[in-house]
């Protein structure tokens, strides 16, 4: 999509929001119990800049609330999730650990230009606009869907159907663009435009919808399907309609990290050639989006999401 440069968002039930909201202050944190060594014989490791082979790692920016792509364990500390387990098995391609560290959607992209992190990995879309500061290596593919509450009360079925209604969704991401173009459309129809609620995480969002202070949310589409599956044992909400303006997620890194951006999208390949990228994608359930090759800036000028 060409609305808004920072991206998509997101997680999964009442409890489950509270849970990660109290554990989204634990910035910094890490999902590796204990330091992993650095394995210089791994396939890969050549590959790897020295800067990462000197740190002895790789430094991940994520806003670790966005299940299942990213999410804390119970425990508020422990990172689960398919990006966190993607990042792992690239981890062994590369031999350095993929050291994950909390943050806000919305700064992820000026910590990675400021050099405090190496890459982000947050189910960010892949845009033309992000293209102008980052690069991005293309993992998987998603659209945003319509999430409701269950039974779908309203019969929604799609973005056009929110004229004079509420929604609600995360701040700086590539739905809160779709909603606000949706919204200029209903008023250039005469219609009443749609009340956008935007919040810093998208566990807050996904609570108005619960709570009915809200018709829907609107995610990505395997966060969507995962809240539909689990929130609430599979009883709160449902998905409405169908994907909007499929396109890919990226890890973003520096423009000027080309070696970098080079070993993962080298070590992403191998994970798909080998198998272990489609038993991750079969374990988390989002098979819709996988990809059959990794690729650099995917997204062309003028596309969607």
């Amino acid at each position: 999509m060409s609305l808004i440069p920072l991206g998509p968002r997101r997680l999964a039930g009442a409890a489950a929001a509270v849970l990660l909201l109290g554990a989204a202050a634990a910035c910094g944190s890490s999902g590796d119990a204990a330091p992993q060594p650095v394995a210089t014989t791994a396939p890969l490791y050549k590959d790897l800049p020295g800067e990462q082979q000197k740190a002895g790692k790789v430094v991940v920016g994520s806003d670790i609330s966005y299940a299942p792509m990213e999410y804390y364990d119970t425990d508020g500390t422990t990172v689960l999730g398919f990006d966190k387990e993607l990042a792992d098995a690239l981890g062994k391609q590369l031999g350095v650990p993929f050291e994950f560290q909390n943050a806000s959607f919305d700064g992820l992209i000026t910590s990675l230009k400021a050099n405090r992190i190496d890459v982000v990995m947050s189910g960010m879309s892949d845009t033309p606009e992000r293209q102008q500061s980052v690069d991005f290596v293309d993992y998987y593919t998603a659209g945003a869907m319509l999430l409701v509450p269950k039974g779908n009360p309203d019969k929604l079925t799609a973005l056009a159907d929110l004229c004079g209604r509420t929604i609600a969704v995360q701040r700086a991401t590539t739905q809160e663009g779709y909603a606000q173009k949706q919204s200029a459309s209903c008023v250039q129809e005469g219609k009443q435009k749609i009340e956008i609620l935007s919040f810093d995480r998208e566990t807050e969002a996904l609570l108005q919808v619960k709570q009915h202070r809200a018709v829907a949310g609107l995610e990505d589409y395997p966060v969507a399907t995962y809240n539909a599956r689990t929130s609430g044992g599979g009883g709160d909400f449902e998905v409405a309609g169908q994907q909007i303006e499929a396109g890919p997620l990226g890890m973003a890194v520096s423009k000027q990290d080309t070696a970098l951006r080079d070993a993962l999208k080298k070590a992403l390949d191998a994970l798909i050639a080998n198998g272990e990228y489609k038993k991750l994608i079969d374990k988390w359930g989002i098979p819709a989006g996988a990809l059959s090759a990794a690729t650099v800036n995917g997204q062309p000028a003028g596309g969607g999401a």
